[in-house]
């Protein structure tokens, strides 16, 4: 086969050697498959004129797998052109750094020593080179080193990010090379072995269509049952809301006329609401408070029963007038919205629509009350309504949408009779 060249390159002369080292011993493991014909030692380049040496040593070797390592190796087109991997040792800008004055540190050491000087001008000459020279090599040799860096990572075929160890990024390079050196695809995929694969993959694919086949069936038929389901559901909110709404017209009639004799203000008080998945829509009650009871709700919320909570419940609303107090405790107020419920904003049953300053302060888990049409009663609402804290209500709003159906909606609607009678939990 062909010599496999290795090239590892990077700003770091330290970590280019160390990662040269680790996947030489990489590739001398058994396991890998490489062991018979990998180079024992990788080959470090100092120079560019190194390279030449480098390559005709490989060439004159029987090994297949070579590893070489230096600064600079992926802009030299004669290297490049004749490895097979390029990898590229990233490094931290502070490595970088800390590696540069090292350097810088060598060179001066190793330079001719200058003449004596006095205590004073060897001072200025010190303090000068430090805050002039150092700096002005650093930067200079900064900028060239982030030119290369440029370069080179354009070249490369992987990258290893400075936050990557050795440890972490080298098997997976050994992987790299099994699955792209031809020899070793050979080896593994055998005429023989590719025929099985062929074999198994047509048998797991024909498997996979019956069983895709069959699953398609039951989600078609389970579609089918929950849209059956929810037009059941429509229709029996249609059918009640009108025989509601013809036997509660005297009701309605005689509300109307105590609310207008109290205050002379309007009968409905009319508010928006948050419908499934997010829909604005009116919401009409009987008026059970006075005219200016919005104006008034800022100043009582410190006033609330639950401070901090997301809804806004106070058993002596002083806002509340005599008549509404009537019609609170006994759900009264709530049955104009079965006008909701006939529009189809609504249904009988389901959560209870919020108002739009409570859904702005919903975390995730509390908009899964938005997935369902809501409803004029629930579960909370017949398990003790505004006494129930907002945390419990959407526990038990998420139990009913993902636990609902056409009987939990009857007997939470049964159960919603005795709950109006009581009056247990309504203010």
């Amino acid at each position: 086969m062909e010599k496999y060249i290795i090239l590892v390159s990077g700003p770091l002369a330290a970590s280019n050697k160390n990662f040269a080292e680790k996947i030489v011993t990489g590739l001398m493991d058994e396991s890998a498959n490489f062991a018979a014909g990998a180079a024992k030692e990788p080959f470090h380049i100092q120079e560019p004129a190194d390279a030449e040496t480098v390559l005709a040593a490989i060439e004159n070797t029987a090994q297949n797998y070579y590893v070489v390592y230096g600064n600079n190796l992926l802009v030299l087109d004669n290297l490049r052109n004749s490895a097979s991997l390029c990898l590229y040792v990233k490094a931290s800008e502070l490595d970088i750094t800390i590696d540069l004055l090292k350097r810088y540190g060598n060179t001066e050491s190793a330079a001719d020593p200058e003449p004596k000087q006095s205590a004073s001008a060897a001072k200025k000459t010190y303090t000068r080179t430090l805050s002039e020279d150092i700096n002005q090599i650093i930067n200079r040799q900064k900028t060239s080193t982030a030119e290369s860096i440029r370069q080179e990572m354009t070249y490369a075929d992987i990258v290893i990010q400075e936050d990557e160890t050795i440890d972490e990024a080298v098997p997976g390079i050994i992987r790299y090379l099994l699955r792209t050196d031809p020899s070793h695809a050979k080896q593994r995929l055998s005429e023989s072995k590719r025929q099985n694969r062929i074999d198994q993959m047509l048998q797991q694919y024909q498997s996979k269509g019956r069983k895709f086949r069959k699953e398609r069936v039951k989600r078609t038929l389970w579609l089918m049952v929950i849209k059956a389901t929810l037009l059941f559901k429509r229709l029996v909110d249609i059918l009640a809301t009108i025989i509601a709404l013809l036997l509660l017209s005297p009701l309605f009639l005689a509300v109307s006329l105590l609310i207008k004799f109290t205050d002379g203000g309007p009968v409905f008080y009319v508010q928006t609401r948050i419908g499934k998945h997010g829909k604005h829509f009116p919401f009409p009650k009987f008026r059970s408070m006075v005219l200016n009871a919005d104006k008034m709700k800022d100043d009582l919320l410190k006033q609330a029963d639950r401070i901090g909570d997301i809804t806004f419940k106070m058993k002596r609303d002083p806002r509340v007038t005599r008549i509404g107090r009537f019609i609170r405790r006994f759900s009264i107020d709530e049955l104009p919205q079965l006008w909701c419920v006939l529009k189809g904003d609504m249904s009988l049953v389901g959560p209870r629509p919020p108002v739009p300053r409570e859904v702005a302060l919903y975390t995730q888990e509390d908009r899964r009350r938005l997935e369902v049409t809501p409803g004029l009663t629930g579960i909370w609402q017949v398990s003790g309504r505004a006494e129930i804290e907002f945390k419990q209500q959407v526990e038990l709003d998420v139990l009913y949408i993902e636990s609902h159906g056409f009987w939990l909606d009857i007997l939470l609607m049964l159960k919603t009779i005795p709950a109006v009678f009581t009056g247990k939990g309504a203010y």
